[in-house]
């Protein structure tokens, strides 16, 4: 199937004959490093005999329309120019590759450095494996001496219903002990679209490879075969910047004031040569290209095929969140064959945990203007997003919408990572955005069940609800290379994967936490001694990060039944308190001491242990309240002093109780005809609570001090 984007391509009928394999040449080469083919029209070249894998090899599953599937290992190396690849890459279109590659239509020549490099073109098409009653098979089959992939039944793509036409078997044989590589067609029939089809090898270089044919059809019963020289041509001295980090040198997510991120780099000698010393450098580079941390250390010797990982003494420290480009370099080689492979870099990106809400994307804040969707509108991307820190809360995905032409929508779905060989698994969350909300910008798209991660990533895909719509990707470096083409839900990495990313990801807020407590009451504090009816007031206090709102408070004093009344008060933001006065007073019904508490009730709370506050009191049943008295507090609110007027002659024990309940100031006094005068200069400004008790009355009012 064949990409677009805002100009879209248009599949044309191809009105003029395909040539035929009467065009070939009988043999050809050698290219640049002495590889030469014969067919098996040529005397000594190969003969036809079809290598039946279909019993005794694994189906290789996965292959749909525009993909690759691998890495599969192979028992033995191939000698494949100057070096030895262990490692295969199968892709749909016809064709075997010693790196992750996904090569489409329109296929590009033979050779042709830059873009997709290291394979072998078996047939290479635009091959599908997907549509109803499309019965194409691919079959590996591996031992010690060869390495045999094959096409069984397999048709071109074709964008009229059933989306494929024709049909096509052939198969690659890698020959490990004479390290030849045979190609051999049984079927052929059909034409692909626009003649796009090629034949032929290319090395790692690019620029170094052996066409046999392009657009041009082979017929059955045909076999080529390609020959590696015993002599090369070429001595070739190359080395190469294998991977940053790990190996794919896929971007990663960072959390600021993490552990510092320890800068590790592969090189390996991809001549056929010994090279060294050469020199290796390391830099870690931010978004206005200031160098925040770099190393350099020498290798002194490789041997061909032979690499070496080095841990670089110099960290990079997590101090700052933005994008960095994390980038490593080899110099030094006298006469290097290939300078392409001598640099890599690696997208890292550090974001700061204390926001409350971070998108998690891999692209910046620039597009190409242009975008990308699929002829047919069954198609889409994806993004692999491994986060920062655990466990994390999920609540949206975020994509930018480049166009909408074609005014439909377009689907939102997550996957977990627990597929195979760590692919897109487990559907996590899938949501369709109408066409009334699928016009072009930024959107954050709020997830039907939000979740939380406790470990590995997640896949983020967008998908299309019809043609003519196109998701924004973002040309400028560094680059993830996490992104992933989908196309008839069968996932890929995006052919252009070293350009762009998509503008695609998820949304992380801190986790919402329900926590409710109760810190103290108002007036209640250890020891009082209460004989009538009081009020009971506590302050309930939200511990959590979500406003709270319409739930039960309780007290309870000893084993007496318990009091519940609703809060129905305004609601009490993250971090706030509210002081909640009981309707139902607290009146002593027995003389002793015991416990006061105070709780609210909530079914999420996430710490039990904040939840309920005590306090000692002793209970007095025959305790005369100084109801009738005239008390009087002059002035309220009072400055430094205050006076109190009304109280019976006695001997009186005042405290002042603040808001938590804790004693700011005790005073015994005698009280006479005089008024009693109280200094509270020194008592700090705020709502408190007099009590003034005798032997067998008490009295408690309200005081404010303001200054």
């Amino acid at each position: 199937m064949m990409i677009t984007a805002t100009l879209r391509r248009t599949v044309l009928t191809i009105l003029t004959l395909p040539a035929l394999s009467a065009a070939f040449a009988l043999q050809g080469g050698p290219d640049q490093y002495g590889y030469i083919w014969k067919d098996s029209n040529e005397p000594g070249g190969p003969v036809y005999n079809w290598f039946d894998i279909t019993t005794i090899g694994v189906p290789v599953t996965g292959l749909a329309d525009d993909n690759v599937v691998g890495p599969f290992v192979m028992q033995t190396n191939m000698p494949y120019y100057w070096y030895e690849p262990k490692k295969i890459w199968i892709g749909s279109n016809g064709y075997i590759a010693f790196n992750s590659v996904n090569i489409a239509s329109l296929f590009p020549l033979i050779p042709q450095a830059g873009g997709a490099n290291d394979y072998v073109a078996a047939m290479m098409a635009d091959l599908n494996f997907f549509g109803v009653g499309n019965t194409a098979q691919c079959f590996l089959y591996d031992d010690a001496t060869v390495t045999v992939v094959s096409w069984i039944n397999v048709p071109f793509w074709s964008p009229l219903p059933p989306s494929y036409t024709g049909s096509n078997t052939f198969q690659v044989i890698l020959n490990k002990q004479d390290s030849t590589i045979t190609v051999q067609i049984q079927d052929q029939q059909g034409l692909t679209q626009n003649q796009d089809l090629s034949m032929g090898i290319e090395s790692i270089t690019g620029d170094i490879g052996l066409a046999h044919s392009a657009d041009t059809y082979p017929v059955a019963g045909y076999a080529v075969r390609y020959y590696n020289p015993a002599i090369p041509l070429l001595q070739v001295s190359d080395a190469s910047v294998e991977w940053n980090t790990d190996e794919g040198t896929q971007g990663r997510m960072l959390k600021r004031y993490g552990a510092d991120y320890p800068l590790v780099a592969n090189y390996r000698n991809t001549g056929n040569v010994d090279v060294g010393p050469f020199d290796t450098d390391i830099s870690v580079i931010n978004s206005l290209g200031q160098v925040v941390a770099s190393d350099a250390q020498t290798i002194s010797y490789l041997v061909p095929g032979l690499d070496t990982t080095i841990i670089y003494n110099t960290p990079f420290t997590l101090g700052t969140s933005g994008i960095y480009s994390y980038r490593a370099e080899l110099s030094g080689i006298p006469n290097e064959m290939v300078g392409s492979n001598n640099i890599r870099v690696q997208e890292l990106i550090v974001f700061d945990t204390s926001l409350s809400t971070v998108n998690l994307k891999w692209a910046g804040a620039t597009d190409d203007g242009i975008g990308i969707g699929w002829n047919g509108g069954n198609g889409g991307v994806g993004v692999h997003i491994v986060p920062h820190y655990y466990p994390i809360y999920f609540n949206a995905t975020t994509c930018r919408i480049m166009s909408n032409a074609g005014l439909v929508g377009f689907y939102m779905r997550v996957y977990d990572d627990d597929g195979a060989n760590g692919g897109p698994g487990t559907l996590l969350d899938s949501v369709f955005v109408p066409p009334a909300n699928a016009g072009p910008g930024d959107k954050v798209i709020p997830l039907a069940t939000p979740f939380t991660l406790y470990d590995g990533g997640v896949y983020v895909q967008w998908y299309m609800g019809g043609q003519n719509i196109n998701i924004a990707q973002d040309p400028q470096l560094p680059i993830s290379l996490r992104s992933y083409e989908c196309l008839d839900n069968v996932w890929a990495e995006y052919r252009d994967r070293t350009l762009y990313d998509f503008h695609l990801g998820i949304q992380a807020i801190q986790p919402p936490v329900f926590d409710l407590g109760c810190t103290g009451f108002f007036g209640l504090i250890n020891g009082i001694d209460v004989g009538s009816p009081v009020s009971v007031r506590s302050w309930v206090k939200n511990f959590g990060n979500q406003s709270m709102n319409n739930f039960p408070m309780n007290y309870q004093f000893e084993s007496e039944p318990v009091v519940t009344q609703n809060y129905a008060g305004p609601a009490i933001a993250p971090g706030d308190s509210s002081l909640f006065t009981f309707s139902q007073m607290y009146t002593p019904t027995t003389d002793g001491t015991g416990f006061m508490c105070t709780w609210p009730t909530f079914g999420n709370d996430a710490d039990v242990l904040n939840d309920t506050v005590c306090v000692s009191i002793d209970t007095y049943t025959g305790i005369d309240e100084l109801g009738n008295a005239t008390l009087v507090l002059v002035p309220n609110p009072a400055k430094d002093q205050v006076a109190v007027q009304g109280l019976p002659a006695g001997r009186y024990e005042f405290t002042l109780i603040d808001v938590h309940g804790k004693i700011v100031l005790r005073v015994n006094m005698v009280v006479g005809q005089e008024p009693v005068l109280i200094d509270v200069l020194s008592i700090a400004p705020g709502a408190y609570t007099m009590s003034f008790t005798s032997d067998a009355r008490r009295r408690v009012e309200p005081l404010l001090i303001a200054r």
